[in-house]
C-alpha cells in the first residue's frame, strides 16, 4: 500500500500548523529529510509513524494511541479495525506504559498477565 494517505495527512497538518520541514522535524524528532521523503510519498517505517503521532499529540495516552493507529493504517502498516474494537482508556494507558519495554520486560509482563487471568477464574 502506498503512503498517499499519510502524505496528505502530514501535508495538511503542516499547513494547518504553519510548519516548515525543519519545524515539523523538530516537533516529531525526525530529520527534515525524513519529513520531505514522507511528503514525496515514501512509505516510512512503523517507528517513524509512531514518532509522527507522538510529535503531533501532546494530550493523553489514549489520544496519542488513536492517532498512532490512524497513521499506521494510512501508511499501510496496519489494517483498520471495527469501531467495536477500539482500545479502552485503561488498555490505552497499559499500552503506553509498556511501549518502551525491552523484550525481557515484555515477556515478564506477558507471564504476569497470564497469571492474573488464571486468578480471575
Amino acid at each position: 500500500m502506498s503512503s498517499e494517505g499519510l502524505k496528505d495527512w502530514l501535508r495538511k497538518r503542516m499547513e494547518t500548523e504553519s510548519l516548515s520541514l525543519r519545524k515539523a522535524a523538530a516537533v516529531t524528532d525526525l530529520s527534515h529529510g525524513t519529513i520531505a521523503d514522507i511528503l514525496k510519498g515514501v512509505t516510512p517505517s512503523a517507528e517513524t509513524v509512531r514518532k509522527l503521532a507522538h510529535g503531533f499529540v501532546s494530550g493523553n495516552g489514549q489520544e496519542r494511541l488513536a492517532l498512532e493507529d490512524e497513521l499506521l493504517i494510512l501508511a499501510g502498516h496496519r489494517t483498520g479495525r471495527a469501531k467495536s474494537e477500539d482500545v479502552s482508556p485503561p488498555m490505552g494507558r497499559l499500552l503506553d506504559a509498556v511501549a518502551s519495554f525491552s523484550e525481557p520486560q515484555l515477556n515478564l509482563m506477558s507471564e504476569f498477565a497470564k497469571f492474573l487471568s488464571r486468578e480471575g477464574r
